[in-house]
């Protein structure tokens, strides 16, 4: 589900659209175990190796930067093999108070958007990668070693999300069924095979994970389970 999506962002009632997302295919995780420090001229070299001015406005305390690199995958609208996109360098630290991370491209940094969480800020960048846009969020774990990155791997769900849900303010004629209701993404399917693999083991998790979070109503759509 693209989380940039007018209709996504807010509740008739003002709460955040979308609650969460999770991916448990580990698709989006990136390994950000690698740390270095900058050099005096507050530089990284980025496991790309690019250079990555760091700006003096991120606070760091600890002097400590996680890095990674990734290659994400481009939306497709069938169900065959989605196509890779550019490596992006990846890095992760902790500002004092909590977990940060930013995807960038080119190495310049000054106006590189920072995300933690997506379920604490509910903020999300867009990426511009092979002349195209992509909506991403993250969520950070273990202490800034694994990063996941989460984008929409096709329009399927963003449009069973937008009639099951959407809300635009404003525009009541617009709105889904249900504009009130919240949304909690769970991928399952790996999106580097096509939409005929599903992965069961995800499939198991996000069930148990519907059930921890209490979740009312479940939508899971595919084009074929074997």
């Amino acid at each position: 589900m693209d989380v940039s999506l007018e209709g996504l962002q807010t509740t008739s009632e003002g709460h955040p659209k979308i609650i969460d997302c999770f991916d448990f295919t580990g698709i989006g995780d990136v390994d950000t175990s690698i740390v270095k420090e900058m050099d005096s001229k507050s530089v990284l070299i980025g496991l790309s190796g690019r250079k990555l001015k760091i700006p003096s406005k991120w606070k760091n305390p600890s002097g400590k930067w996680h890095l990674g690199l990734k290659s994400l995958y481009k939306p497709s609208t069938s169900d065959y093999t989605s196509e890779k996109l550019s490596e992006i360098d990846c890095i992760v630290w902790f500002n004092g108070e909590k977990w940060c991370a930013c995807i960038e491209t080119f190495g310049n940094l000054k106006n590189a958007k920072i995300l933690t969480n997506f379920r604490d800020s509910h903020e999300f960048g867009i990426l511009c990668l092979n002349k195209m846009e992509l909506a991403y969020c993250v969520t950070l774990h273990n202490e800034g070693n694994l990063l996941e990155i989460f984008t929409p791997y096709k329009d399927h769900g963003s449009i069973v999300a937008q009639i099951a849900a959407a809300h635009f303010p404003g525009k009541p004629e617009r709105n889904g069924l249900a504009p009130g209701a919240q949304i909690i993404y769970m991928n399952t399917t790996h999106t580097e095979k096509g939409n005929y693999e599903i992965n069961y083991n995800a499939f198991k998790k996000a069930i148990l994970k519907c059930a921890e979070m209490k979740v009312d109503i479940i939508n899971y759509s595919c084009t074929y389970i074997g």
